[in-house]
C-alpha cells in the first residue's frame, strides 16, 4: 500500500477501468554520479533505486505514472524527464528487479504511454516542457472528479459499518 493517498487514488481511477496496477514498484537504475577526492574529479556509475508510483497495465497499452504535488520548476521538470527516460530503458532490458525473470510480456503488443499527475497548480511552460518530451500531464482533480461520480452512481453497498 502506498504511504501517498493521491498514489492510491490513482491506482484506483485506473482499476475501474479494468487495468491491472501496481503502486510503487521499485527497479534498479544505474546512475552516474560525480565525486571530489584528493582535488581530482570523478565520474562512476553506480546502481540505485527508483520506483514506479503507479504502473497500470491492460490488452493495449502500459501507462507509467508519476505523481507530483507540483511542477514548479525547470530543473523538477528535467527531472521527470529523465525518470522517464531510466523507466523505459528498464522496460526495454526485459528483466525483473531480480536480473533473471522476463518481464517482456508487460510491453510486448502494447503501448508505453507517460503520466505526471500533479496535485497542484503548475505554471504551463513547465508542463509543456512535459508534453514537448511526450509525456501526458493530467490534473489529480481531473481524477478525483472522475472517481467522484463513479461513486455517485455506483449501485449497491457504500459503507460498511463496523462492530455493528
Amino acid at each position: 500500500m502506498s504511504a501517498n493517498f493521491v498514489e492510491e487514488l490513482v491506482s484506483e481511477f485506473y482499476r475501474i477501468q479494468g487495468y491491472f496496477v501496481q503502486t510503487n514498484y521499485w527497479i534498479p537504475i544505474i546512475t552516474t554520479r560525480t565525486r571530489i577526492q584528493n582535488g581530482k574529479t570523478q565520474t562512476y556509475k553506480a546502481q540505485s533505486w527508483t520506483d514506479i508510483d503507479v504502473l497500470a497495465i491492460n490488452d493495449k497499452e502500459i501507462h507509467i505514472i508519476q505523481v507530483k504535488a507540483i511542477v514548479n520548476e525547470k530543473k523538477v521538470a528535467n527531472k521527470i524527464i529523465d525518470y522517464f527516460g531510466k523507466i523505459e530503458d528498464y522496460l526495454s532490458d526485459g528483466v525483473a528487479p531480480d536480473g533473471v525473470n522476463s518481464i517482456q510480456w508487460w510491453t510486448e503488443g502494447r503501448k508505453i504511454k507517460r503520466f505526471v499527475i500533479h496535485e497542484y497548480y503548475s505554471p504551463p511552460s513547465y508542463l509543456q516542457l512535459l508534453r514537448d518530451n511526450h509525456i501526458e500531464v493530467v490534473d489529480f482533480q481531473e481524477i478525483f472528479n472522475h472517481l467522484n461520480t463513479f461513486v455517485d452512481k455506483k449501485r449497491g453497498l457504500k459503507v460498511f459499518v463496523f462492530n455493528k
